[in-house]
């Protein structure tokens, strides 16, 4: 089922089986962590995490603003995970940034 992370949801590994999944993160805070592990059939799952409307991010292309990072079904296997943090960018601002992953990660469009 789809979740709203909260900051006390800080260091947990969210595992999903199957169907298409969408976690959306909370507003960033420097020291956020989490893990979204596929534990499903190769090809059987989708995993989409959501950044609040003021949030990008980093590390699959250009940190865009308000888009989603995606495990697609058509390429995802079972033990791709992705682990992204939150911490304080070049800019000075603080952003989402990929810091672990297997498999292929896009962004949304």
């Amino acid at each position: 089922a789809n979740k709203t992370l909260v900051a006390s949801d800080t260091g947990k590994t969210f595992k999903t089986s199957g169907g298409t999944v969408i976690f959306t993160l909370p507003a960033t805070t420097v020291g956020l962590v989490y893990t979204f592990l596929y534990t499903g059939t190769n090809g059987g799952g989708t995993i989409q995490v959501s950044p609040v409307a003021a949030d990008g991010i980093a590390a699959v292309g250009s940190a865009v603003v308000n888009k989603d990072l995606i495990l697609a079904a058509a390429t995802i296997k079972r033990g791709d995970y992705v682990t992204i943090n939150s911490g304080v960018g070049a800019t000075g601002v603080t952003a989402w940034f990929i810091t672990a992953q297997r498999g292929i990660v896009t962004k949304e469009a």
